[in-house]
């Protein structure tokens, strides 16, 4: 009893000597399957950390894309950002097997992959993404690509895509890749011809829903895609613009995460309560400032916004007279040297 009366001054004394703000340190993703990362996330969550995102493509030249916004980022700060973005679509035959080389290198270096899906609008001559799905709504008709949809120039153009996407998702699965995948993303607003027909009510919601369940079933019944943790990804709602961010939601069978998509002016996450009744993970599918902040965006307010909320965030990537990459912004090398900032030095 004498000991243990002599050892509790030191024990209190020891407590009174940590600081306070003492950062937690970074754990290692060890786990990297579906599950295994999933349960990361929540423990970075819970931490007060996050993991830094950059979005590296959207051309169909890959090598420079990755070279002005990911490989420009770590010669200006020392450090790789842990998750890696790329894209699957937006231009004319895209080089998939180029893109999964970079996928693959950044998964085998420790990181984490996250894939989008421009796809091209097969209701239109031509290669378009951006076809508005309000204005053109009576040309759009989702039903007519179903697996089981009678046959059609329409299903032939998009089933031919769709699987050439599939068998490009195959080539990661094979190289044991699990991929954040978010198709179809900012489907509340109009600039995507997936996107919803009415900003008040969006009457194709059903449809959305039956497009977004088809490819759910053809990627994991029919190519074994068991490696797609699957991302519904609406934009920041604005009853002006966009529907409700949970019009067009597939069902929580056929998602694993929500995300935000947002371009303020200055970083926020305004829609987080509503994102937290989903039920699901939430975090940041695509953040940038908006036009007038262009190379003002402050990336340590990015962090502070998102850290205890979303497990990550995923930075887009600057193009022509648009300065929205990290690298192009306010603080980038404090933000990739922060304590909370997850790195890829960090998270393997």
């Amino acid at each position: 009893m004498k000991t243990a009366t002599r050892l509790i001054p030191f024990i209190f004394l020891l407590t009174i000597c940590l600081p306070s703000n003492a950062q937690t340190p970074t754990p290692k993703l060890t786990d990297r399957s579906k599950k295994g990362i999933l349960a990361y996330f929540k423990t970075i969550v819970n931490n007060k950390q996050i993991i830094v995102g950059q979005q590296c493509s959207q051309s169909p030249d890959v090598a420079l894309e990755y070279q002005k916004n990911f490989q420009r980022l770590y010669d200006s700060t020392g450090r790789y950002p842990a998750l890696i973005g790329l894209d699957y679509g937006y231009f004319k035959n895209i080089n998939l097997p180029q893109t999964n080389e970079y996928a693959i290198k950044h998964w085998q270096q420790g990181g984490l992959v996250t894939l989008s899906w421009h796809a091209d609008c097969p209701f239109t001559a031509g290669y378009n993404v951006r076809w508005d799905s309000m204005a053109k709504k009576d040309s759009i008709d989702f039903k007519k690509l179903l697996k089981d949809a009678p046959n059609s120039k329409e299903k032939e153009t998009y089933r031919a895509e769709l699987n050439r996407i599939a068998t490009a998702l195959k080539q990661l699965k094979d190289a044991g890749v699990t991929v954040l995948w978010r198709p179809f993303h900012e489907m509340n607003g109009n600039w995507f011809w997936w996107g919803a027909n009415d900003k008040t009510n969006p009457i194709n919601a059903k449809d959305y829903v039956a497009l977004w369940v088809d490819m759910y079933n053809t990627f994991t019944v029919d190519y074994g895609l068991n490696n797609l943790i699957w991302i519904y990804a609406p934009n920041k709602a604005n009853p002006k613009y966009t529907a409700t961010v949970d019009a067009l939601y597939p069902g929580d069978k056929y998602v694993d995460i929500v995300a935000m998509d947002n371009y303020p002016t200055a970083p926020e996450f305004n829609d987080y309560p509503e994102l937290l009744k989903f039920g699901k993970p939430v975090t940041n599918g695509e953040v940038g400032p908006k036009s007038e902040a262009y190379g003002r965006f402050d990336e340590t307010e990015v962090l502070k916004t998102f850290k205890g909320k979303a497990p990550y965030f995923l930075q887009w990537h600057s193009w022509t007279n648009a300065k929205v990459a990290i690298v192009d912004n306010l603080h980038a090398k404090e933000l990739m040297n922060d304590a909370a900032a997850i790195t890829l030095d960090k998270i393997r």
